[in-house]
């Protein structure tokens, strides 16, 4: 059972609140009134303007919330959410021993494009299960999204969110005892920022295998002394591999600095040790498209297996393994 099944963020800052996971039956009326409610509105005068109870508008706002959509409150006021947000904590040292940890690091899977190479990421998790690994952690892009640029329903085999939702529900890899944590990407989050609704939400619902960690970044205390930072960056890709993520790290205070930081979205595979931080870049499984080819890009398919030991509140060593799956050629 997911660590956080019955939980969903509830204000947009990482606020996590329980719920039950039974789906709330609302009135599709009163659904389609909150999701065009685009101004902050007072949930009395909302429900009065209904004729209906508080609480029954409430529930509906929190059927919505189960379904991905953001609604943020301060007291009575209510208002849609749009722009994306990270920065949520997890803890997960209960899945490691405080001084040794092993751990798969994935990105990019972008389910739904005709060039994701699907059986690479089965082969992955094969491995995840044969190096007797629990923990992955997934920066981003999970699905190919809709509409993400000019063109792009030419490249995908589901078209609209829902679809692209009801296939990676059905199709990423399930292996027992293996819990993937992830966070969204740019692409999935395409749609939730034309206020419609955040898919990994849904995902999580549905997959009791799959935790979802927030909004494009994510914190993650593995020990008492050790974090790791999950990010989806914006922007093109950089001209030379270490570079935004060296200006990353130079810019930030040393109280913001993880001890692990992994990036997603720019589709290639690099480890540097860099100012006491190990940096990796996570690879994708999308195969190169046409977008890819019009970027002159070649992207990297595969992903990580991390190990590592504790000493105290530090890393003492590290060893990230890349494991690819390109083609030939």
């Amino acid at each position: 059972m997911s660590e956080r099944e019955n939980s969903i963020i509830v204000d947009g800052k990482g606020t996590w609140a329980e719920v039950s996971k039974t789906p709330i039956s609302s009135s599709p009326e009163v659904d389609d009134r909150l999701l065009k409610e685009n101004k902050p509105f007072n949930i009395d005068q909302f429900a009065d303007e209904l004729g209906l109870g508080v609480e029954v508008v409430k529930e509906a706002i929190d059927g919505l919330r189960r379904k991905g959509y953001n609604f943020e409150n301060s007291g009575e006021t209510y208002v849609r959410g749009k722009s994306a947000r990270g920065g949520n904590v997890y803890d997960a040292t209960r899945r490691f021993d405080g001084q040794h940890f092993l751990f798969g690091i994935v990105s990019d899977k972008h389910y739904c494009d005709k060039q994701t190479n699907e059986e690479a990421v089965e082969r992955m998790y094969d491995t995840f299960e044969k190096e007797g690994i629990t923990t992955v952690f997934d920066c981003g892009d999970l699905t190919a999204g809709w509409k993400v640029y000019h063109g792009q329903e030419m490249e995908l085999t589901h078209f609209g969110q829902d679809e692209q939702i009801d296939y990676v529900i059905k199709s990423h890899p399930r292996r027992k005892g293996i819990t993937t944590f992830a966070i969204s990407g740019n692409h999935d989050l395409k749609e939730y920022e034309r206020g419609g609704a955040d898919p990994l939400v849904q995902i999580e619902h549905c997959r009791d295998d799959i935790v979802y960690l927030g909004q494009l970044s994510a914190n993650v205390k593995l020990t008492e002394g050790v974090t790791l930072e999950m990010l989806h960056p914006g922007g093109t890709y950089p001209y030379a591999l270490s570079y935004k993520a060296q200006r990353d790290i130079n810019n930030r205070q040393p109280n913001q600095l993880p001890d692990i930081l992994a990036y997603g979205h720019y589709h290639g595979a690099f480890y540097m040790y860099y100012r006491g931080i190990h940096f990796i870049q996570a690879p994708t499984f999308k195969n190169q498209g046409l977008w890819e080819r019009r970027m002159g890009l070649n992207p990297v398919v595969g992903g990580w297996v991390v190990e590592a030991a504790v000493y105290g509140d530090r890393i003492g060593w590290f060893k990230p393994q890349l494991h690819t799956f390109d083609r030939k050629g």
